[in-house]
């Protein structure tokens, strides 16, 4: 069953705030903290950003891809895609990912707000009508699910482990 707008803000919400909690209390250094593969705690929050970025292309019917900066890597799939942003964005400062990841969220924000329900619950070809492939009946529910909440508590979870297991460096 497909939550509700409401419901889907307010999971959004809590979810976000968590993880927007953890990334505010850590300074410079504490941002560049080995998560894993390679990937620190700040190339955590530009990737969340960068699918943020993703599911407003969707919800625009844009390209996702070209929308996180990987135009043309839709058939290389999501590994291509997540590499492609990280190494777009692996010299970025600390402080500009966290700005990035704010900034992603609010655009975001500002285009769920302007959803029905109804709209929750239409397929993802509703909203990428020219996409290659078979037609997507699934809800588009589901995407925005994937790519906000379920996303954030994914990645919360590293960074929280991998900040435990690093020494304090404040």
């Amino acid at each position: 069953m497909t939550m509700t707008r409401v419901e889907t803000l307010d999971r959004i919400e809590r979810s976000w705030q968590a993880l927007d909690d953890l990334a505010g209390g850590l300074d410079s250094d504490r941002l560049q903290t080995p998560v894993s593969d390679g990937w620190t705690v700040k190339d955590h929050l530009i990737h969340l950003a960068a699918w943020e970025d993703s599911l407003l292309a969707l919800l625009e019917s844009r390209d996702r891809a070209a929308a996180m900066g990987a135009p043309g890597l839709e058939e290389a799939g999501t590994d291509a895609i997540n590499a492609a942003v990280h190494v777009q964005h692996r010299d970025d400062a600390p402080e500009e990912a966290v700005s990035g990841f704010r900034e992603s969220h609010r655009r975001l924000l500002d285009r769920l707000g302007q959803l029905s329900d109804e709209d929750l619950s239409r397929p993802y070809s509703y909203y990428q009508p020219d996409a290659d492939g078979p037609e997507e009946p699934s809800p588009v529910s589901g995407w925005i699910a994937g790519n906000t909440f379920e996303h954030y508590e994914e990645h919360l979870a590293y960074i929280r482990a991998a900040l435990e297991r690093a020494p304090d460096s404040r």
